[in-house]
């Protein structure tokens, strides 16, 4: 090989590093830069601190004051020995959202009108949607027995938690709240939601008649209210079955449109959690490739009754079986021992 031939390869292997490591740079570059922006951009939350502590929660507490003595409890209590359990305990791999539908402008409490607990199980690969109906008769902390969701009017997402906690013996620590007048501007923002309408359905909302639409943000905050044509627990079902659908369009919509779709609807949103806790849950459910959905509704029927106490309207429940239920559904991935119906 000649002198000539021997300089030029050193100078080609020279060249070939240099390039090597100036694309090293370059893609450094850009996943700092393109995490520094999503990072900026799940920040564009509305932020709500809340407690951290498990007691300020009510998370663990094995002395609970609940007073059903004025009411007929439904269904035969279990077995029980000693406390009613707490399923979460040494069990990983399952994240918990409380999602609050409040009818009150953003930063405004009220009434949360729906409840629900989204679930992201990484040892069953689901996502997993339960609605609390909202007349529930649950204790309150420091306020007595009432209805589940006025304990978001009294004291915000922390007293709802705390609520939500202490009566289904449940660990939540993070939540997001919707208002009704944002929810149809978010639903817009993704292009609709693909729902199947029945023709009862279709009458409150101006359709033909049965078939799958893809619903505007309007058309979609009606349907999830509507209220006299069947129940409430169809109602929350309708409610379940609109946030599944979101939640669908963003599974199946391509990652480079989320940037876009984020910078918009993130605003709309009021949550306690940071960007590290949101992109830590996405980055979960895409490893651990998470593409099933399931819906359910607590207190279930079968354990339920609708009573008046002092004139009021309350769905009393029997909690017993409502914390198995629920634990066993929520953390072990056990179907509930009694059927919903609507």
């Amino acid at each position: 090989m000649s002198r000539r031939e021997r300089t030029y390869k050193k100078k080609k292997k020279k060249n070939s590093k240099k390039g090597l490591l100036i694309g090293l740079a370059v893609l450094l570059f850009l996943s700092g830069f393109g995490y520094a922006y999503i990072t900026n951009l799940l920040n564009s939350t509305n932020q709500e601190e809340i407690a951290k502590d498990d007691d300020q929660l009510g998370i663990g507490q094995d002395e609970f004051e609940y007073d059903d003595s004025e009411v007929e409890v439904p269904g035969e209590s279990e077995s029980v020995e000693g406390d009613l359990p707490f399923y979460y305990k040494d069990v990983k791999g399952i994240e918990n959202i409380a999602l609050f539908g409040v009818d009150a402008e953003i930063g405004q409490r009220g009434r949360s009108d729906s409840i629900m607990i989204v679930t992201v199980d990484k040892n069953s690969k689901k996502i997993k949607i339960s609605s609390i109906i909202r007349d529930s008769y649950v204790s309150i902390p420091d306020r007595g027995m009432d209805k589940v969701n006025h304990a978001y009017a009294f004291g915000g997402p922390e007293l709802a938690l705390r609520t939500l906690n202490s009566n289904f013996h449940l660990d939540i620590r993070d939540f997001a709240t919707v208002n009704f007048t944002t929810l149809p501007k978010i639903i817009d923002i993704i292009g609709g939601v693909s729902i199947d309408i029945t023709d009862a359905e279709a009458g409150q909302i101006g359709l033909p008649g049965a078939g799958t639409y893809n619903l505007s943000g309007a058309q979609a905050l009606t349907y999830s209210r509507i209220r006299y044509i069947d129940s409430d627990f169809v109602r929350a079902e309708r409610q379940r079955t609109v946030i599944e659908a979101i939640i669908k369009k963003m599974l199946n919509s391509p990652v480079t449109s989320y940037p876009g779709i984020l910078s918009k609807v993130l605003p709309l949103v009021t949550t306690n959690m940071k960007s590290n806790d949101i992109l830590g849950l996405a980055g979960s459910v895409v490893t651990n490739g998470i593409r099933t959905i399931e819906q359910n509704r607590f207190p279930q029927e079968e354990l339920s009754s609708g009573q008046k106490i002092k004139g009021v309207y309350y769905y009393v429940f029997n909690r017993e079986q409502t914390i198995h239920n629920m634990g066993k559904y929520i953390y072990l991935d056990e179907a509930p021992t009694t059927t919903t119906t609507p």
